[in-house]
């Protein structure tokens, strides 16, 4: 399964703050490192979508320049800014409720 993404989840899943701090909670460690690592692990699907939002911003912008692709590169920008917004989404709540789970572990 080469293609699947590696993590329990795909990386178009909305996540929220009780998952975020269920998942920080399954780990069974009050370890300020290894649940840094968790954070991380959840963080990177989100940073590797605002990622692509860049490459098809970059993509849709150069296909609108040639003029005769624009009709390519309007909805890819628009679906490139939609990555953007959707994966900068998913960081906010990832770092809101790693900030609430620390207050609430008193780490």
């Amino acid at each position: 399964m080469g293609l699947m993404p590696a993590g329990p989840h795909s990386q178009f899943t909305r996540l929220d703050k009780q998952s975020v701090i269920g998942s920080l909670k399954a780990c069974g460690s009050r370890d300020p490192d290894v649940l840094f690592a968790q954070k991380q692990q959840l963080v990177s699907p989100a940073k590797q979508l605002k990622l692509l939002g860049y490459i098809c911003l970059a993509g849709g912008a150069f296909f609108t320049v040639t003029v005769i692709l624009a009709i390519a590169g309007i909805p890819l920008m628009i679906f490139g800014w939609w990555l953007q917004r959707f994966g900068k989404s998913n960081i906010r709540t990832v770092d809101a409720a790693y900030d609430e789970f620390l207050v609430s572990a008193h780490l």
